[in-house]
């Protein structure tokens, strides 16, 4: 519940910088409630919302979830963040500024993610907040909130072997993480993602894998402003080790199998 507060808030905060019109929401609630529809209904005069709540009851299911997203989406492009995101306040027009060149319309844009520590998740959890509150707290402090682990195609061909990134590999060899933008038709192109993954971990790793074959491009900008930052709070809800071993093992069989291209079914991002 905070989580989803902080995240609609901060989207509110960047809304300000762009048209109105110009963008929606989508959201997939696995577990609606009457406070979460509440919360929702808040912003919902600020913002294009779609709020969609699936009849479901079982184990965390995040790709399909983010595939059922992408089919009720409209627009041109798809931009997935998770729900306890704290956007910066350019983030929607340093998208849409980014996506003016027609020379990168089809490449995956990466975003930087930081995860706050717990005070200042508490912050931005428990109380609607301004945007002078977010860049004197958080943005002018990013340095002092670990860095996400981001992936570059060239620690995949060496098997994580190097030490560092190279400048370039921001602009041609990004993975990223699960924070990013692109064509909603490349996203459904290669079948979105795998929902042979349930529960928690890989999900991201072999979409962005498979993203990659595909459009043979990935780019990730560094710089402070397009940061975004995670809430800090306990992941233990919904991480189970068989299922996590799991994933771990199929992914590995996708990578081996250089799987790319998954067909889209009549029960794909349907619950």
């Amino acid at each position: 519940m905070g989580s989803l507060r902080g995240y609609l808030c901060a989207m509110a905060l960047a809304s300000k910088y762009v048209d109105k019109d110009s963008f929606e929401i989508v959201i997939t609630d696995l577990g609606e409630s009457e406070k979460v529809n509440a919360l929702i209904k808040r912003y919902q005069g600020q913002m294009n919302i779609k709020h969609l709540s699936p009849l479901y009851n079982g184990i965390f299911w995040k790709s399909k979830a983010l595939n059922h997203c992408a089919l009720n989406a409209d627009g041109q492009y798809l931009t997935m963040i998770d729900i306890d995101a704290i956007v910066p306040p350019y983030f929607l027009n340093n998208i849409e500024k980014f996506y003016v060149d027609p020379a990168v319309k089809d490449v995956k844009l990466a975003h930087r993610v930081r995860f706050l520590n717990a005070k200042m998740s508490k912050l931005v959890t428990k109380m609607d907040f301004t945007e002078g509150i977010l860049i004197k707290n958080i943005i002018s402090q990013e340095s002092k909130f670990r860095l996400a682990f981001e992936r570059f195609t060239a620690e995949e061909i060496k098997s994580r072997g190097l030490k560092g990134h190279q400048k370039s590999w921001y602009r041609t060899q990004a993975l990223g993480n699960s924070h990013y933008t692109m064509r909603k038709e490349d996203f459904f192109a290669i079948g979105g993602y795998d929902e042979s993954f349930i529960g928690w971990a890989c999900e991201d790793l072999d979409f962005n894998r498979r993203a990659f074959s595909y459009l043979n491009n990935g780019l990730l900008r560094p710089e402070i402003p397009y940061t975004v930052y995670s809430v800090y709070h306990n992941r233990q809800a919904w991480m189970d080790p068989k299922t996590t071993r799991r994933n771990e093992g199929l992914y590995a069989l996708n990578k081996k199998n250089k799987v790319v291209i998954l067909p889209i079914t009549k029960t794909w991002g349907e619950f």
